[in-house]
């Protein structure tokens, strides 16, 4: 009688089942590592350059929010007209 051996990806446990009842037979869960206090500490001093990095980027999205939002502001205020018409004003002047 031969086994099927199935190992999970995400636990990396192995169960064996039987083909021809189709039943699990044995299952032997995977050993976990503890988690070391240590590097905890070692992976946070590093979380605060990304730290750094999101707030560059708050503040360059912020800085470019700001500099669209005065662009947009300015080519309402002034708009350009071409061959010095004035623009049209709804999309019945079109004809």
């Amino acid at each position: 009688m031969s086994l099927f051996e199935i190992k999970c990806p995400m636990c990396k446990g192995t169960i064996w089942i039987d083909p021809a009842t189709g039943k699990v037979v044995d299952h032997q869960s995977a050993d976990h590592q503890k988690g070391d206090f240590n590097e905890f500490l070692k992976s946070r001093q590093k979380g605060v350059a990304w730290d750094d990095r999101f707030q560059k980027a708050r503040d360059e999205e912020k800085k470019r929010k700001a500099d669209i939002e005065q662009k947009f502001k300015q080519a309402k205020d002034s708009p350009d007209s071409e061959n010095g018409e004035k623009p049209m004003s709804s999309p019945f002047d079109w004809d």
